[in-house]
């Protein structure tokens, strides 16, 4: 996951994110790994000002990862996307925000790192994202289109969460089931069997890293199966919703 360096009363730390769950952190720090584990939040027991309905710490801005190759803008570190203040078509400028996401309980701006414009937003409010997730796609004089970097392949690209089959060569035969993008807890499932969706209804509402996200679908199909329930505790990978035609 991605580093950090962190200037802390004078010292400085060099720290990564290993693993991150709804109930524990496992971080490296300057080369030794410790597990964090995390309490129930009972920030809902604090008092509040007048007028306050959320109060969530802003991160300073970083740029996401970017691909110049492609225009690929990805994810930086998993979260949930908060807001996207532009839209496909817009022409933006080097060190705008083009949006946020909230991870570890901060809000952060993800600035553009060129002058380019929005060719394709990939990601929706309230999506979950994994880091490396592509996040979206910039064109221009910047963008080097005619030849793209090689694409990294540490993991499978996941888009909605639909989990490509290994079995089959052609993305057509593994976009079909819906599965967990992340392990969290099911906290409403919005379609039922036999329900006809589209490409970007929610199909299930998760909650992981003690925040909750919409889980989209990517393509359209007829609802033929749905493996969770509400209240069901999901680990990365596992089956939610199958489609069919």
């Amino acid at each position: 996951m991605k580093s950090y360096k962190l200037l802390i009363n004078g010292q400085h730390y060099d720290a990564r994110v290993l693993e991150y769950s709804s109930t524990h952190a496992k971080i490296n720090i300057n080369g030794h790994d410790y597990l964090v584990q995390i309490e129930e939040d009972h920030s809902a027991d604090v008092p509040k000002l007048g007028g306050q309905d959320k109060a969530v710490p802003m991160a300073p801005a970083f740029d996401s990862d970017f691909d110049l190759g492609s225009g690929e803008m990805r994810a930086p570190l998993p979260g949930v996307i908060v807001s996207i203040p532009v839209k496909e078509g817009d022409e933006i400028k080097s060190g705008q925000t083009i949006m946020i996401i909230e991870a570890m309980k901060m809000e952060s701006e993800i600035a553009s790192p060129i002058d380019a414009k929005v060719a394709k937003i990939l990601v929706k409010e309230r999506s979950l994202v994994q880091e490396d997730d592509i996040l979206m796609i910039l064109e221009g004089e910047q963008v080097k289109a005619s030849a793209p970097a090689p694409r990294r392949t540490s993991r499978p690209q996941r888009v909605a969460g639909f989990q490509p089959s290994p079995a089959a060569p052609a993305p057509a035969a593994g976009d079909k089931v819906l599965s967990a993008p992340i392990p969290g807890t099911i906290i409403d499932v919005k379609v039922n069997v036999g329900q006809r969706v589209n490409d970007g209804d929610v199909a299930l509402v998760l909650e992981a890293m003690k925040m909750e996200s919409d889980i989209h679908f990517n393509r359209s199909g007829k609802v033929s199966k749905i493996h969770v329930n509400k209240g069901d505790s999901v680990q990365e990978g596992d089956d939610l919703i199958e489609l069919e035609d």
